[in-house]
């Protein structure tokens, strides 16, 4: 026999040929306040009565009056 041959420990019956399984980190719970809405005046504009019917009717107007300065610069239409 080889005078460098060290016999090796024998295998336990449970041993594996896998690496341990991790164990996830424990939480630690921390007091915090309830978020707050992101904006809360946004919300209470939007929910008087009209305020998105006023809009609308705004933003429709001007688009209104661009078509019609359009319209007359390219001839399509006659005052």
């Amino acid at each position: 026999m080889d005078e460098d041959y060290v016999p090796t420990p024998p295998t336990q019956p449970s041993g594996a040929l896998v690496p341990p399984p991790k164990i996830p980190g424990t939480a630690v719970a921390a007091a915090t306040p309830a978020p707050q809405p992101a904006f809360p005046h946004a919300r209470r504009t939007l929910r008087r009565p009209g305020v998105v019917r006023r809009l609308t009717e705004r933003v429709l107007d001007a688009v209104d009056e661009i078509a019609d300065g359009l319209a007359l610069g390219l001839g399509l239409r006659h005052k």
